[in-house]
């Protein structure tokens, strides 16, 4: 049937407005929002269970119900998918998936404009996505304006007033914006000014030379430095519930013998049988500490921690959630391992969800098909299976775009493609078919070309 308007409640506005920004896009047109009849129906309803939405389509009408707003507002972008996608409307009841739906993008090597990121965020709602994840700085590049530090941010960065609308934007359509600033380590940028806050490390030739991409953790004044810069962004995303920070990457986990200053301070404070790698751990702990009172939920990645080729002297903080990523140095500790210990993951799949331009360090770019065959939501990296009743554990699956060869993809070319990727993981992960590919090109036609 054919859309000519809105049947919105004072309730339902918000949502129809919404709705109406997508088809103006793809018509040319606005529907006219009623508060008595229409031929789309908004309505919230609290009898129906709030992980449902209903959908019901009528010879006169197609009414969307569900008990929530942000239900609602995906239940409308259900029914623009598949009028985009040219597939009937049906009456179904749809149960979303209790893990939220996730993409990350490498902004810190590759500059991506306000418009690029509102593409993708447009992207993330067509496909009942939830979250988008700014990593800003990395060994190449720092993509945010900082006002504190006005020498910090590369040549190409969005304004905080860019940010500011860019997080509005997102919230408009259920979007939440997780920024992730990653320290100790991939700070070659933000410590290119500042030398002697770098870690010591021994050369071949066994005289020490600075690292220049990770942090002096033991110097208290290189701390507060990058503590600093997690105070300023805390200002700027005060309305986000999480920010990641890092934690991955630090140094080479399985070469701490290279980072004497680390050892001598572990031996001392944690006994003889410390590694070094205990240093590491409490500067993580200190800094989830330290976010966590500026209001946020804080998120690392997994892969310096509980890793089964050593002892360690203290443990990471439960007071975070982990990003588990990669399995790819079987010194990593396996998926169980968090989920056994109490922590809360996302799936950042590198098997499936890892998208690095240029096809960087042995990657390839993930497919529609691939997703589509190969993966189940109890994939994790490396072949690993957790159980159906260990997805309780789960919060979120991700896709995650590294901008590794920033220059090996257009800004354009990586909204086109990664879109297949988020059609793909939508259907897998909620177990709802939408079509083949060729229905996914329909609807990335219509809503961005």
């Amino acid at each position: 049937m054919t859309i000519t308007s809105i049947q919105a409640s004072n309730e339902t506005l918000a949502c129809a407005k919404a709705f109406n920004r997508f088809w103006q896009r793809f018509t040319g047109e606005t529907l006219p929002l009623q508060g008595e009849q229409g031929d789309l129906v908004l309505q919230l309803d609290p009898a129906v269970p709030q992980d449902q939405i209903l959908i019901t389509a009528a010879a006169d009408a197609i009414t969307v119900a569900a008990e929530n707003e942000s239900a609602l507002f995906k239940g409308t972008m259900m029914v623009l998918q598949r009028l985009l996608g040219k597939v009937a409307i049906i009456s179904e009841t749809i149960t979303l998936s209790p893990q939220k739906k996730l993409l990350m993008v490498d902004m810190g090597r590759k500059f991506f404009p306000l418009t690029t990121l509102k593409e993708l965020v447009d992207s993330l709602a067509i496909f009942n996505f939830d979250q988008l994840q700014l990593h800003f700085s990395e060994n190449e590049g720092f993509r945010i304006e900082s006002e504190r530090y006005p020498w910090l941010a590369s040549a190409e960065h969005l304004t905080k007033a860019e940010v500011r609308e860019l997080i509005q934007y997102a919230q408009a359509q259920h979007i939440e914006i997780i920024p992730d600033f990653d320290s100790p380590g991939h700070l070659k940028h933000v410590l290119a000014d500042k030398p002697e806050w770098r870690l010591d490390k021994l050369a071949e030739d066994g005289t020490l030379v600075k690292d220049e991409k990770a942090l002096d953790i033991l110097n208290p004044e290189a701390v507060a430095f990058i503590w600093s810069i997690y105070e300023e962004y805390a200002q700027l995303f005060v309305d986000c519930r999480y920010f990641h920070v890092g934690a991955d990457e630090f140094v080479p986990f399985d070469d701490l013998h290279n980072y004497p200053t680390l050892a001598n301070y572990a031996a001392e404070k944690y006994g003889p049988e410390a590694s070094g790698i205990e240093v590491f751990i409490e500067y993580v702990n200190k800094t989830v500490a330290y976010v966590r009172q500026l209001g946020f939920i804080p998120l690392v990645w997994n892969d310096g921690f509980y890793r089964v080729n050593r002892t360690e002297g203290l443990h990471l903080t439960k007071d975070c959630m982990i990003s588990y990523w990669t399995r790819w140095n079987k010194n990593m500790a396996p998926i169980q391992t968090f989920i056994d210990l109490g922590y809360t993951v996302i799936n950042h799949n590198d098997n499936y969800f890892y998208y690095v331009l240029g096809e960087h360090a042995s990657y390839t770019y993930p497919t529609y098909e691939k997703i589509m065959t190969g993966w189940t939501p109890v994939d994790f990296p490396q072949q690993q299976v957790v159980n159906e009743d260990q997805l309780t554990s789960v919060a979120a699956n991700a896709i995650a775009i590294w901008s590794d060869i920033p220059d090996a993809l257009t800004p354009a070319e990586v909204v086109e493609n990664v879109f297949y990727l988020m059609a793909a993981l939508m259907q897998k992960a909620d177990q709802r078919l939408l079509g083949n590919q060729d229905v996914i090109r329909n609807i990335y036609q219509g809503l961005l070309q």
